[in-house]
Order: structure tokens, then C-alpha cells, then sequence
């Protein structure tokens, strides 16, 4: 019968997860089935083999910080698990409105979910 060797084991859970990273060189690795829910990386991870991004385990996202990428893999975590809009997300429920770090980083999150597409 067939025994599956280490490398097989390896690619079953490299192609279960994948890696975001932010721009400042942060890995954050959450299962491809949450990531795609942004319809931005569902779309890079479908277009498989035809662009920059066929078959990859990676995606680096120059434009987001990582506290934003942070905050947006937790939200497609809760959004998987509750269904949850962004507005009900307890990251963003969570920020000060009164403190003005808290307000970029919760008008980042919005752009950040805007820009994915989730």
C-alpha cells in the first residue's frame, strides 16, 4: 500500500494554510479557507498557475501594516466561525473612538476589509 512520507504530510498542511504578509515583513498564517473569504485573495489563490500568484503559500501586502493585518485575519477568523459583519467585529467594537490611535487604526481596518474585499 501506499505510505505517506513526510513531504506529502507537509503539503497537505502547506496547502491547507497560507501566509499574509505585512508590510513591515510580518507572517501571519491563518487556513486558506478563512483567507478566502476576501474575495481579493480567493481570487489570487484561484488564479492559480497564471499569475504572480499560482500555487503560492504567500501573499505580501506592502500597503498593510501589521497591527491592520492583524486585526483583519482576526476578523475573517470570527466572520468564518459567527457570520459576523465588520461592524459587529470585536476587534473593531474593542477601539477607543476617543483615543486618535484607535480611530486610524479602526478607518485602516475599514480600508484594509475594503480593499480585500471581505
Amino acid at each position: 500500500g501506499y505510505t505517506e512520507t513526510m513531504d506529502d504530510k507537509q503539503a497537505q498542511i502547506r496547502s491547507k494554510y497560507i501566509t499574509l504578509v505585512s508590510a513591515e515583513g510580518v507572517e501571519h498564517v491563518i487556513e486558506r479557507n478563512v483567507a478566502s473569504i476576501s474575495r481579493m485573495i480567493k481570487d489570487m489563490l484561484e488564479g492559480c498557475c497564471d499569475g504572480p500568484f499560482g500555487d503560492v503559500d504567500t501573499i505580501p501586502f506592502d500597503e498593510i501594516g501589521t497591527p491592520v493585518l492583524d486585526l483583519v485575519c482576526q476578523f475573517m477568523c470570527e466572520r468564518t466561525l459567527s457570520g459576523c459583519k465588520m461592524m459587529n467585529f470585536n476587534g473593531l467594537q474593542r477601539l477607543d473612538p476617543t483615543k486618535d490611535e484607535d480611530t486610524n487604526t479602526a478607518m485602516e481596518l475599514l480600508l484594509a476589509a475594503n480593499y480585500l474585499d471581505c
